[in-house]
């Protein structure tokens, strides 16, 4: 499931980075955590997921993610541009700024599905 236009809506792309901005009262902030809410890791990897897709214009699936870092929290009313920083065989680093501070980054692998997006 798509967490596009419900968690996070795009306001801008410049090639392979996205500024994004998250709606605050998507249900997830209700348990993440009640009085202080943060974007949960697992929602950033599935964002990460999800513009790696659009960027590639293939449906794409993680198959593996190493040095995750989470350097600040990210809350719902940040807006955080997301940078893919493509290496070779299917590997791919993300950084995630909050107002030029990164506040998390990781390495993926991945793997196209037979269809396009």
């Amino acid at each position: 499931m798509s967490l596009k236009n419900s968690l996070y809506h795009i306001i801008s792309r410049n090639d392979s980075a996205w500024t994004i901005r998250f709606n605050a009262e998507h249900p997830v902030f209700t348990g993440h955590f009640p009085g202080y809410p943060i974007v949960p890791g697992a929602c950033l990897v599935q964002i990460a997921e999800e513009l790696l897709s659009d960027y590639l214009n293939r449906s794409v699936r993680f198959t593996a993610v190493r040095n995750l870092k989470f350097k600040q929290p990210v809350m719902p009313e940040h807006e955080v541009t997301i940078t893919i920083l493509p290496a070779k065989d299917n590997i791919v680093h993300f950084h995630f700024s909050i107002l030029d501070s990164q506040s998390a980054q990781f390495t993926t692998t991945y793997m196209c599905a037979d269809t396009d997006v």
